[in-house]
């Protein structure tokens, strides 16, 4: 999504709580600290990380995720290395950090990071400098840090999965987003915001708005944004129908998996399997809800010892 797209998605909300995050955001650029943003997969993260990005007055944004490189190959891609750093090195390579400059680097998914990968990052945001792979001399950094997780991280810190050093560092400024279930002023809005980047014209009666408001919206932002894709590709095939119809149509086959009251793990769980019954890909399933495949099966593992 476009850095203009996003900004305007972000001014469609209307809900308290997103006002909340917006001071919040607006209260931290400006300044060199650390941010992490925290919340469920979907609820708007990297929209908030290029917000403050932008208001920040910085260059662009870097995005990352953690779990998308191999372990043995995190280093040279983030770092960069010197030609003859490793057999295959025969040039030099700046890697993704250095063309960071002066603007933000996102690392998404913060808590798949390993061990050791997590002790030389906690030299690195408290030094600002960095050795590419080969390199003599380190390599400084200008960009800001902001990163996010779909956990709660605490849960991590206190398993020994997760540095508590490191904890304490990245979250010296933390914002939650919240899931839109919390903020269902947001709900309309972005449903309208959508319909409108697909040029579809949506006619919600006051009936048809409660019915929306009412639907859980477990996947988010990101379950609004399909659910309206979705209303798009089958509307030219569809006459005289309301809109209000149409969407109670498209919600029914998925209500079922929110239909009573449960834990978040089990709702996630059957959403995940929900999801590869339907596109029978996991990499497709991983692309939907905004993860890398890594942590897609990282879940389904979790889950199978639930």
């Amino acid at each position: 999504m476009q850095k203009d797209t996003i900004l305007s998605l972000l001014n469609n909300l209307k809900d308290p709580l997103s006002d909340n995050i917006r001071k919040k955001a607006d209260q931290v650029a400006g300044y060199d600290t650390p941010v992490l943003l925290y919340g469920e997969t979907g609820t708007g993260k990297d929209f908030w990380a290029d917000y403050i990005n932008k208001t920040d007055g910085r260059g662009e944004i870097l995005y990352l995720n953690c779990g998308d490189v191999p372990e043995n190959l995190l280093e040279s891609e983030w770092f960069g290395y010197k030609k003859g750093a490793f057999t295959g090195a025969e040039e030099e390579y700046g890697g993704k950090w250095e063309t960071a400059g002066e603007g933000t680097i996102f690392l998404n998914q913060i808590d798949l990071l390993s061990i050791n990968m997590q002790s030389r990052l906690l030299r690195i945001i408290e030094r600002k400098k960095y050795y590419p792979l080969g390199a003599a001399e380190e390599s400084e950094i200008k960009a800001r840090f902001i990163f996010s997780t779909d956990y709660d991280i605490e849960e991590k810190v206190v398993s020994g999965k997760f540095r508590r050093d490191l904890f304490y560092r990245i979250s010296t400024f933390s914002i939650r987003i919240p899931p839109l279930r919390e903020r269902k002023k947001d709900i309309i809005p972005l449903i309208k915001f959508f319909a409108s980047k697909k040029n579809l014209k949506l006619r919600l009666s006051g009936k048809g708005e409660k019915k929306l408001l009412l639907y859980r919206w477990d996947g988010n932002i990101r379950e609004i944004e399909n659910f309206v894709n979705n209303i798009s590709i089958i509307k030219d095939s569809i006459e005289d129908k309301d809109a209000d119809h149409l969407s109670f149509n498209l919600m029914r086959s998925e209500t079922s998996i929110y239909d009573s009251d449960l834990p978040l793990k089990e709702l996630e769980k059957r959403y995940i399997n929900h999801l590869i019954k339907k596109h029978k890909n996991k990499s497709k399933v991983a692309k939907i809800l905004g993860i890398s495949r890594k942590s897609l099966y990282n879940r389904i593992e979790r889950h199978g010892k639930d």
